[in-house]
Order: C-alpha cells, then sequence, then structure tokens
C-alpha cells in the first residue's frame, strides 16, 4: 500500500505526464492497490468465515480478480513500450506526439478486457455455508462446473503468466541486445536491472501457474480429488499465490523507484509533506543512451 499509493502520489503531485510508460505506471500502481484492498476480506473469510453478505461476496472477489488480470497485462504493456522507445527509437520518436493518446486508449482497452476475464467471478461467487460457517467462494452448476470452471483457471494461465513471460522475455532480450551494442559506461547496471524484472517475474509468478495448471488437468479430465491431495492441493494454493501477490509490493521497486528522476521526485514529495527536513534539489537531467544515434532517455533503467 505505502509504495503504490507513494508512486500515485508522485505523479498527483510532482511529475508530469509525458510518456506512455507514466500512464502504464499509474495503471499498475491503481491496480497493485485495489488488489490489496481485496486481502482483508479474503484473510477474514479464511480464519472466521464470510460475514459481509452474498453483494460482497461478488464485490470482492471481483474487485481481486479485475486487478489481477489487469496488473499483468500493464507488465505487459510496460515492456512493450520500453522495446518501442529503445529499439524502434526512430519510429517511436514520430509518434511521440500521440503516445499518451495511445497509451490512454491501452488502459481503457486492458480494463475492459480484464474486466470481461473477471465476469465468472461476478456470476459464479455466492456465500455458501460450509461446516456451520459461511465461506465465499465461486460456485458452478453442475451443468457448467467443468467447463466455466477449466476455461477460468485457463485464463488465469495464459493472461497471468504465458503472455507476460512470452512478451517480456522477447522485448527485453531484444533490449539487452541493443543496449550491448551501445557504448554508454552506465549499461551494466541497466542489464541487470532488465534481467531482474525478468527474473522477478518468473521467480514469483511461475510456482502459482504450474499449480493452477495441475489443477486445471484434473478439472478438464473430470477426476474427482482423494482428500488428502485437495488438502495438499489447497495448501499449494495458499503458498504459491501469496508468493505471487509478494510480487506487486516489488511493482513500484522494480518499475518506478529504480529511476533516478523518481528517486529524486519521492524526495521532494517527503519533504512537502514534512516527512523530511530537508533534500538536495540538484539535478543534471537523467543520463541519455545513444543507439543508433537516436537518443533515448534511459532513467527508469538508472539505479
Amino acid at each position: 500500500m505505502i509504495g503504490n499509493s507513494l508512486v500515485l502520489l508522485t505523479y498527483w503531485f510532482c511529475r508530469k505526464i509525458k510518456s506512455m510508460t507514466d500512464v502504464y505506471l499509474i495503471s499498475l500502481a491503481l491496480a497493485d492497490i485495489l488488489l490489496v484492498l481485496s486481502f482483508p476480506f479474503l484473510g477474514i473469510n479464511a480464519i472466521q468465515g464470510w460475514i459481509f453478505g452474498n453483494i460482497m461476496c461478488k464485490v470482492v472477489r471481483g474487485l481481486y480478480s479485475v486487478n489481477f488480470f489487469s496488473g499483468f497485462l500493464f507488465l505487459t504493456c510496460i515492456s512493450v513500450d520500453r522495446y518501442i522507445e529503445i529499439v524502434q527509437a526512430v519510429e517511436a520518436h514520430k509518434f511521440r506526439h500521440k503516445s499518451i493518446y495511445y497509451s490512454k486508449l491501452t488502459c481503457i482497452i486492458v480494463w475492459a478486457l480484464s474486466l470481461l476475464l473477471t465476469l465468472p467471478q461476478l456470476i459464479y461467487s455466492h456465500s455458501e455455508v460450509v461446516n456451520g460457517f459461511y465461506h465465499c467462494k465461486m460456485i458452478f452448476p453442475e451443468e457448467v462446473t467443468t467447463t466455466v470452471k477449466g476455461i477460468s483457471n485457463i485464463a488465469q494461465i495464459i493472461f497471468g503468466f504465458i503472455v507476460p513471460s512470452l512478451v517480456m522475455v522477447f522485448c527485453y532480450s531484444v533490449i539487452i541486445k541493443t543496449l550491448q551494442s551501445s557504448m554508454s559506461f552506465r549499461r551494466h547496471k541497466t542489464l541487470k536491472v532488465v534481467i531482474s524484472l525478468v527474473v522477478v517475474f518468473v521467480m514469483f509468478q511461475l510456482p502459482y501457474s504450474v499449480v493452477i495448471f495441475l489443477e486445471t488437468t484434473d478439472i478438464l479430465q473430470s477426476k474427482q480429488m482423494p482428500c488428502e491431495v485437495s488438502k495438499q492441493k489447497d495448501v499449494a494454493l495458499i503458498i504459491t499465490s501469496s508468493l505471487a501477490f509478494t510480487r506487486c509490493c516489488l511493482n513500484p521497486i522494480l518499475y518506478a523507484f529504480i529511476g533516478v528522476t523518481f528517486r529524486r521526485d519521492i524526495l521532494l514529495l517527503l519533504k512537502n509533506l514534512g516527512c523530511i527536513s530537508r533534500v538536495s534539489t540538484k539535478y543534471n537531467g537523467p543520463k541519455r543512451l545513444y543507439v543508433s544515434s537516436v537518443p533515448m532517455d534511459t532513467s527508469s533503467f538508472s539505479l
């Protein structure tokens, strides 16, 4: 909450939206905050049962799902934007005056797609009595259980791991190749940042996606899990999903705070809010990387 809120506050008070990445970072921070807001409700549901009624069950699970999907899609958008800015710099410069418009249009599409993927949660989430306690969960009619739940899980795997992973690996591998051909003295630090983005995403998201995939294969094959296996699966889902959600806390660090200009603006914001007494505002501008004789701002990658 603190990290993503600082991103939004910095853009509100200290920064101007100048690029597509700025728009995507704001949307990513908003999606992560809304996702975190659903956690206390899900925690109460796990500990003492659902006490908020049927409507809130749909709202909370819908809030969780729409921001789960949108977060991954915005990470994908950031990867594509950085690829265009660094690898296709000449073409990107031609459309710079329309970049904000395109980014806002992309955000609308991402939110709409995320809402579409969330429809099963909104339709089939209910509060149901289990062993004397109400629990908020997805309850499917018998005639559609296998099909709908299988499709819902497959959508999580595709849009929650496969698509972002493939896009990130492609975009950042080409970016690394481009940076290696440059003569920038900051190249090695930049490469470390790029590699860390991919490694952190795979490390935190892969285990959860594997567990979801294994569950989906059993659903589609109409297999009935033994009780003990079902319990182990539930424990695995809790552990791996917690690991995946931890990545939301790392997003502000990896995608915003690591930038030189962003760190300066954060200090300025904290000074204006009275959190710190003084801050140096001396700044010589972001370092620029020259590739193919085209200058590109790489402050978002700089350490």
